[in-house]
């Protein structure tokens, strides 16, 4: 999928329905209950990866650190039902757009890592790690960098670039 732009991004993964009013209970993956709102229209996939249709936001709130969705047309339990486990996504081209020195994990991979002093290449960035504390990337040889600021004090997705001050004997440490 390296250099290829995804269809789609998924912003919330539906859990199951809500209430009897045809709401779904989902894990946000985006920016809140706002961006839903200002999107207006979003499509639902099923569990099966198959594509439901675009649907109408009527509502989007929180609820107890959990996203609520209420799509128009969608009045019931049994209405809600098909979506269990689905996704609720937008066009890739309808990311959020980003402040300065931000970036999508996503857009990491097939980057150059460079090492910050030298210039050496250091390898490509085979995979982006969410994890607790800080994010690593993973580079094709197996070793894992944090995405620290201290560390990688350029990550440069556009350019397709990371210069990396890479501690002493981590390269070693773990490489697979």
């Amino acid at each position: 999928m390296e250099g290829q732009t995804p269809a789609w991004v998924t912003l919330a993964e539906v859990i199951r329905p809500r209430g009897n009013r045809g709401e779904l209970l989902c894990v946000d993956l985006s920016k809140g209950p706002e961006r839903y709102l200002e999107l207006g229209t979003v499509t639902l996939f099923n569990a099966k990866e198959e594509e439901l249709g675009q649907l109408t936001v009527e509502e989007a709130w929180l609820h107890q650190d959990q996203l609520i969705l209420k799509f128009a047309g969608v009045e019931s339990i049994s209405d809600a039902e098909k979506f269990r486990g689905g996704e609720v996504r937008v066009p890739f081209s309808q990311r959020a757009p980003l402040a300065d020195g931000e970036y999508y994990l996503s857009d990491l991979p097939g980057c150059a890592v460079i090492d910050a002093t030298t210039g050496e290449p250091l390898g490509t960035v085979a995979a982006a790690l969410e994890m607790p504390g800080s994010n690593l990337i993973e580079l094709e040889t197996g070793v894992l960098i944090p995405l620290s600021r201290a560390i990688c004090p350029v990550i440069d997705p556009a350019n397709r670039v990371i210069r990396a001050n890479v501690p002493d004997g981590l390269l070693d440490l773990n490489r697979k």
